[in-house]
């Protein structure tokens, strides 16, 4: 599997597929998630569009990777600034799903899109913590209560951060499990699948499935999303470059509400609403993300 070195001298994983003449789309994935996962949706579109599908900082083939710096967001902006820079990428065709959008909101706010043509943004809403002006953000009403459980795991695990995995008490492995279920669980619509996202909180399964070497980095995330206050409305208002927006209609992990707010803040921004699918739109909606996400590399 091909690498770049970022300028901290970690080795990003990534892969390069489809036709290789023409500027690249760079796909970025969610949490939990690798680049591979994009393999069966865009399929029906390798002979046309050359593809990029990095594994974010933690995750897949870059699962060894610490953070070398405090923000697992900020990291991964900076992972995919030097990503492009490394592979000598101009004029990309840029998609973020959920994390990854996140990824491509703070790459905007801290670099631009000098460099990007334009931008597919998946179910992701501007700002992730709800407040006096915003309550449409991660997990929408049950944020606080939600987040305080989390809080309080991330407390307790911190004293473990470092060991190996295998030494965190049993307890506190189950609690960890327990959440990382109930999030991913909250990325579908589908009853059966968030059912058998619930399996992830068993401790013997779970790391059969989950890699657990660098297993710090789920807590980092997580502690991202409660004390790094991500909110891109502002610098989006700057955004200058084509924007197509797909909502996950039951989408649980960010109300579709709050997302449709982005039709605002970026006028120019095309507002696709998939009804029947919750917040993994290309795995619950596949030919429709197919044929939207062909759409959106035509106007490209």
């Amino acid at each position: 599997m091909p690498h770049i070195t970022t300028r901290d001298g970690a080795r990003l994983h990534y892969l390069d597929v489809g036709r290789n003449k023409g500027p690249a789309c760079v796909l970025i994935h969610g949490f939990g998630m690798q680049g591979a996962m994009w393999l069966p949706v865009i399929a029906p579109l390798l002979l046309k569009q050359r593809f990029i599908l990095p594994d974010l900082r933690g995750f897949g083939g870059s699962h060894g990777l610490s953070l070398s710096q405090p923000g697992l967001i900020a990291q991964h902006a900076d992972d995919l600034a030097d990503l492009i820079d490394g592979l000598r990428l101009d004029q990309v065709r840029l998609s973020g799903l959920s994390m990854g959008a996140c990824t491509a909101m703070e790459y905007h706010a801290r670099y631009g899109f000098e460099r990007v043509h334009s931008y597919l943004h998946i179910d992701q809403a501007p700002c992730i913590l709800n407040g006096a002006d915003w309550q449409h953000g991660v997990m929408g009403d049950a944020q606080a209560e939600r987040l305080a459980d989390w809080a309080d795991l991330l407390a307790r695990l911190n004293v473990y951060r470092g060991m190996a995995f295998e030494r965190v008490p049993g307890h506190l492995r189950r609690r960890f499990w327990g959440a990382l279920a109930e999030f991913l669980s909250l990325a579908f619509s589908h009853r059966g699948i968030r059912s058998a996202a619930q399996l992830a909180k068993h401790d013997a399964l779970a790391r059969r499935i989950v890699p657990t070497a660098n297993w710090s980095i789920y807590v980092d995330s997580m502690r991202s999303y409660l004390e790094d206050g991500f909110d891109w409305r502002e610098s989006l208002r700057a955004m200058d470059k084509p924007m197509t927006v797909l909502i996950g209609g039951r989408s649980a992990m960010y109300p579709a509400e709050g997302q449709r707010q982005l039709g605002t803040i970026v006028p120019h921004a095309r507002l696709v609403e998939f009804p029947k699918a919750g917040h993994v739109i290309p795995f619950e909606s596949p030919l429709r993300f197919v044929a939207e996400f062909g759409r959106f590399l035509r106007a490209a």
